[in-house]
């Protein structure tokens, strides 16, 4: 039985987990938020000790990663992040295959999840889907006819600098309205708290969430309110 281990490198978070082939469930799992202003250099670091905790001395057989932001599968390199300085062009199989000697294999976060979700999860038993990441960023995977589907240079499914409202905010990227800086999980709560700054009697679920300290606002937070009926 193979021993995989799946890393995740998120826009705010690293994660790292250890299971055997064909599993459910984790041997081991650490997880850990970036720090502020962290760089491709940061994250490596981070997560090479967060493999360390959870491999406690074993080796793995395989090495599966998905990396928040778009990548070339077929050579395992990350293009970019738009969250984390630094990641431009950085051959991360390459990296992660000398370090520990086993085969590698890199792809967007949001890929990994549909073809997560078809082989295990909301997705059994069909034959194509399309799934949707929420969280530092917005993303999309597709499984067709069983297969994934990752479009001219790995970008099918990349909803996240579509850009539905011309007129909108401007988002990180350099573009206005993109469905990333109006449903993403930080720019859904920079939103939130500016509402409620400037109106002081909305908000009063969100306020009692946080003890009204707006700072203290996620996505996650507006997420457990609105399942607690805010308007």
């Amino acid at each position: 039985m193979k021993l995989i281990l799946a890393l995740d490198f998120g826009g705010t978070k690293l994660a790292t987990g250890l299971t055997n082939n064909g599993s459910k469930e984790w041997l081991n799992y650490k997880r850990c938020l970036s720090p502020t202003n962290a760089d491709v250099n940061t994250d490596l670091s981070i997560m090479y000790e967060l493999i360390d905790s959870v491999l406690e001395g074993q080796k793995p057989d395989v090495i599966g990663v998905s990396f928040g932001g778009p990548v070339d599968a077929n050579t395992g390199t990350v293009r970019l992040s738009h969250h984390v300085k630094g990641w431009e062009n950085i051959p991360l199989k390459k990296l992660l295959e000398d370090k520990f000697g086993v085969s590698a294999n890199i792809d967007n976060d949001a890929n990994v999840a549909a073809l997560g979700e078809y082989s295990f999860g909301a997705g059994r038993g069909y034959n194509s889907l399309f799934y949707i990441t929420v969280s530092t960023g917005v993303g999309g995977g597709w499984i067709l006819n069983g297969q994934p589907w990752r479009g001219f240079e790995g970008m099918a499914g990349e909803i996240g600098h579509a850009i539905i409202d011309p007129d909108g905010p401007l988002c990180l990227c350099g573009k206005r309205g993109c469905v990333e800086r109006l449903a993403s999980g930080p720019y859904m709560a920079q939103d939130v708290r500016e509402i409620l700054r400037k109106e002081t009697k909305k908000g009063e679920i969100l306020r009692s969430l946080v003890e009204n300290n707006l700072d203290l606002i996620t996505g996650k937070v507006i997420s457990e309110a609105a399942n607690s009926g805010i308007s």
